[in-house]
């Protein structure tokens, strides 16, 4: 990327000219965008794929449940510490490490012999990830300059947006497929050759742009960080799936004590000159932690409604996996044609505005979704559907980009693998607590809080309640993004 431009300024003060983009840096944003949607793709596929899975290696449904929750919990815990190795160490490295782990762990998870070998592969799976997943919001805030960052961003919303969906499809199509009869395993075996392109084109393509500073790794506040996220997501993953045995609740209780601790030592090494897991820089930034706060809450009721459509689809209307994917797939056009389509419309009317707009349309398509699930009765209710699911998905592709650049308008160069990770982190903890928050209402009108048994008519009753409290948090979000803080960098 070129970052220089001539000298002189003419006397009527022109604005300066964007800085060119190189082709390569072109290249590299497309690979990171690649890369993005590969490992958002891996959140959701176990939704569609646990029955064959489940049969082929005789797993119970709690082990099920840890191949699903191992994965999330992995990631959400390695984040901040990913972000951070790439501020330090490099984009090129760590995306290529990354990207070296991942493809190695989907290898073993596709050969895996019984349960226990499958979960003991989705955590390295999720770690691995997180390596690399910090490397795409930092390297699209570091190679391209504020116009064609947003046009970036957008796209990376589109990607979450389809990702999410196009993850359990993929996957019903290979199972269906059955491909060289190997049933559910090319699901993990087909990230092989897409983890080999982007490790020999992200030798070439990514930037070597790292800190320059004399910074060492803060191992104190990785550990820390680690420990309480892993005591957080922990209890509300693999906890939740196992019915909240006692365990999970000690480690929910104990979960203050590291994040103090971390927040402290923190602290001190900025006070004293050292290098912090987290720069002192970001915990100033109010822009930013009011951002982080906002991908918090926003994400608590971005994700989960997916979860329990598929299960009144199915349970309640006898829907194959692979049909309640689909679904679903309206939301996906939705995401991409807005965020394709919002990232022209920043620039005219700011990105505060626009965010602001789409999380309202978030909530007039998710309260649009009421009437519709208690009067459209078995399977015409996923046609009747259709409309407010595109109009949910495209107030979330509204979202995405410009809370992004609202964010991360203020973040150093040096600064934003650190930014990135803390701000998917919040991403992975919003969904989490959305997760469960929603299956507890979605529940309440079931025979003792279970799905065995449960009528179509109880399911949808669920469903409505958790309808109500994704449009409450969809409107929070919208009041949010109003109050937020003016970022550090003008003109964003």
């Amino acid at each position: 990327m070129s970052h220089t431009q001539s000298a002189t300024a003419p006397a009527e003060s022109a604005p300066e000219p964007e800085p060119e983009v190189s082709a390569r840096d072109t290249w590299a944003v497309r690979l990171v965008l690649l890369a993005a949607f590969m490992v958002l793709a891996d959140v959701s596929i176990m939704n569609i794929t646990a029955p064959a899975i489940q049969q082929d290696l005789h797993a119970d449904f709690g082990q099920i449940q840890l191949m699903v929750a191992g994965y999330q919990a992995a990631y959400a815990a390695v984040l901040v510490t990913g972000g951070r190795l790439g501020d330090i160490f490099g984009r090129r490295q760590l995306f290529v490490i990354g990207s070296i782990c991942f493809t190695l762990a989907s290898a073993a998870c596709g050969l895996a012999g019984s349960p226990g070998q499958l979960i003991s592969f989705r955590v390295l799976q999720g770690a691995s990830a997180a390596l690399l997943y910090p490397q795409v919001i930092a390297t699209i805030q570091i190679v391209l300059p504020p116009a064609r960052r947003m046009a970036a961003l957008g796209t990376l919303g589109a990607v979450m947006g389809i990702a999410t969906i196009a993850g359990p499809l993929g996957a019903g199509g290979l199972i269906e497929a059955d491909v060289a009869g190997l049933d559910w395993r090319p699901i993990f075996l087909i990230n092989i050759p897409i983890g080999l392109v982007l490790v020999v084109a992200g030798l070439k393509l990514m930037p070597t742009v790292r800190n320059l500073a004399k910074q060492r790794l803060d191992l104190g506040g990785m550990v820390l960080s680690v420990a309480t996220l892993l005591s957080l997501i922990v209890p509300l993953t693999v906890g939740r799936a196992q019915d909240w045995p006692t365990w999970s609740w000690v480690l929910l209780a104990l979960c203050p004590l590291p994040g103090v601790l971390f927040v402290l030592l923190q602290r001190n090494l900025g006070r004293s000159g050292g290098s912090p897991l987290v720069p002192a820089s970001l915990w100033a930034d109010r822009a930013f932690r009011g951002g982080a706060l906002l991908y918090l809450v926003f994400f608590s009721a971005a994700i989960c409604f997916f979860l329990y459509y598929a299960v009144l689809l199915e349970y309640g209307y006898g829907f194959s996996p692979f049909r309640a994917a689909l679904s679903a797939a309206p939301y996906a056009v939705g995401t991409m044609a807005s965020s394709l389509a919002g990232r022209k419309l920043i620039p005219s009317w700011g990105a505060r505005r626009v965010a602001v707009i789409g999380a309202c349309v978030c909530a007039a398509g998710t309260l649009t979704m009421l009437p519709v699930v208690h009067l459209v009765q078995e399977s015409s209710v996923a046609l009747a559907l259709v409309p407010s699911l595109v109009v949910t998905g495209a107030g979330m592709g509204m979202v995405i980009a410009p809370l992004l650049t609202l964010v991360l308008s203020g973040i150093r160069s040096t600064e934003a693998g650190a930014a990135a990770g803390l701000l998917s982190t919040a991403q992975q903890i919003g969904s989490a607590l959305g997760v469960l928050v929603m299956g507890w209402l979605f529940l309440l009108p079931t025979p003792d809080d279970a799905l065995d048994g449960a009528r179509a008519s109880q399911l949808t009753t669920g469903l409505g309640w958790g309808l109500v409290f994704e449009t409450v948090v969809f409107l929070i979000s919208a009041a949010l993004i109003a109050k937020l803080s003016k970022p550090a960098v003008a003109g964003q």
